[in-house]
């Protein structure tokens, strides 16, 4: 797998996005939807992350403690079938972009065939960028939209990065576990 930092082009892509911190199964499934799209088009797979946790920008006092470091999550990009990992930082700039200006500057960074996001994705300023712009952004621009609908745990909670932080501070490690579907790296 190759990283990207910033603003490094390329060809057509699929591209995955989002946070992934803990690459959990919520991700996998994003992951795994993207890399068939790429696979049945002859495509690399480019998942696009930051190099924070936005809150770590927005609201330090608030940002959580990351369930993987930026080299846990390259591990498990591959493992999971990422071809390419394009690492953004993450800066009062970035937080302050409008959500058409991050969609215009995505697709300057690559030819977009596809993109796979979570139910919950949001982008731009203040969150405002959200899956119907996206959509609406890939019918102006020629290029598909998968939204994955969310994963949920055998009891029906929706798994994310802050429900396993939570089971692991609470000492259900077993939970945290099933929800990250790995193991987890301790540091």
């Amino acid at each position: 797998m190759r990283v990207i930092w910033n603003r490094e082009t390329g060809g057509e892509r699929v591209l995955a996005l989002g946070t992934f911190d803990g690459v959990h199964r919520g991700h996998q499934a994003l992951l795994f939807a993207g890399k068939e799209y790429a696979r049945e088009h002859g495509i690399l797979l480019r998942a696009c992350s930051f190099d924070r946790h936005p809150l770590a920008v927005l609201c330090p006092e608030k940002a959580p403690e990351q369930l993987t470091g930026l080299r846990e999550k390259m591990i498990w990009m591959q493992k999971y079938g990422v071809d390419e990992l394009q690492v953004m930082r993450f800066t009062r700039e970035t937080a302050d972009m409008a959500p058409e200006e991050f969609l215009r500057r995505l697709r300057e960074r690559v030819q977009v065939r596809a993109v796979a996001v979570g139910w919950n994705y949001t982008f731009g300023k203040g969150g405002k960028g959200d899956a119907e712009m996206l959509r609406q952004d890939g019918k102006r621009h020629g290029y598909e939209v998968m939204v994955l609908p969310p994963v949920k745990t055998a009891a029906g909670e929706i798994i994310s990065s802050t429900l396993i932080r939570s089971r692991l501070q609470e000492g259900r490690v077993e939970e945290a576990l099933e929800m990250l579907g790995h193991e987890l790296c301790l540091r």
